[in-house]
């Protein structure tokens, strides 16, 4: 019987890191599984390779609280940081989506968006959902769990984390593509809004008559329609490039926070035969 009890112990710490990616990743989040139960049966489904290792671990054998509630602290932390950044291409499409909203003047159409579990312009409902099935199908959630497990690798239970110049170092970056990625996507759509504000501007001026405010709104969202109709596969697939990437880059998230690689290499910063940097 206490065997069993360790097995269940061990299965709930190897719970801690794949909850703490669900609960930030919006594709799949309570509110977007429909339920709890859906999302727990899927960390239960992705811990349950990790489990025989945190079985023989000694660290299930321990008796203290405070050593306890540390290391689910930093596992759930970890889970949180690598969720946050998978997340990004999210955030970012939606970001787009609304971007173009606004810029037709839909913002007042906003809904609830089932994926980020917030409030959403149209289009930014269409992209995420897109993005979605895309992510599924195209290996993105394979990607996710090599991540993960390959973390388990690099930064033990119970070793814990630093946040070295390297970390935010990499969620500047990161946060930097975020905008990129939002304002490539969102551009060819408006740019062709801003062109068609000012043919119609030109039309107001000679024909003042017309109610250019009116008829602005269905022309600026028939071309933006039309237009991403036709580039929307190219879009894409030029943002599914720029997803792997960030994918491929979370290996150095994992080892910016590994604290013995980081002490070793300010160690070798440190040293008295390292080489100084020349000033210009």
């Amino acid at each position: 019987m206490e065997e069993y009890l360790f097995w269940v112990v061990a299965l709930a710490l190897a719970m801690m890191r794949p909850l703490g990616i669900l609960l930030i990743l919006p594709l799949f989040t309570a509110r977007s599984l429909g339920s709890s139960l859906l999302r727990n049966g899927l960390v239960v489904a992705i811990a349950l390779p990790m489990t025989p290792m945190f079985f023989s671990s000694p660290l299930i054998h321990s008796s203290s609280i405070m050593l306890w509630c540390s290391i689910i602290m930093i596992e759930l932390l970890i889970g949180i940081i690598i969720g946050f950044f998978a997340a990004l291409p999210f955030w970012a499409i939606d970001m787009a989506g609304f971007l173009i909203d606004t810029l037709r003047g839909a913002t007042m159409a906003t809904l609830l968006n089932p994926t980020m579990g917030m409030q959403s312009s149209i289009f930014g409902i269409l992209f995420t959902q897109i993005l979605s099935v895309l992510f599924l199908i195209s290996g993105g959630f394979n990607q996710l769990l090599l991540v993960l497990y390959g973390s388990y690798k690099i930064l033990p239970t119970g070793q814990g984390i630093t946040l070295s110049d390297a970390f935010f170092t990499f969620i500047r970056v990161q946060w930097k593509l975020m905008f990129e990625l939002c304002l490539t996507f969102a551009l060819p759509a408006l740019l062709v809004m801003l062109l068609t504000d000012l043919a119609l501007g030109l039309i107001n001026r000679s024909a003042q008559q017309l109610n250019v405010f009116f008829l602005a709104m269905p022309i600026k969202s028939a071309m933006a329609l039309f237009l991403l109709l036709i580039g929307l596969p190219l879009a894409f697939h030029h943002y599914l490039s720029q997803v792997n990437h960030i994918e491929k880059e979370m290996s150095v998230l994992i080892q910016s926070l590994d604290p013995f690689r980081n002490r070793s290499s300010l160690c070798e910063a440190k040293a008295p035969g390292a080489q100084q940097p020349s000033l210009p």
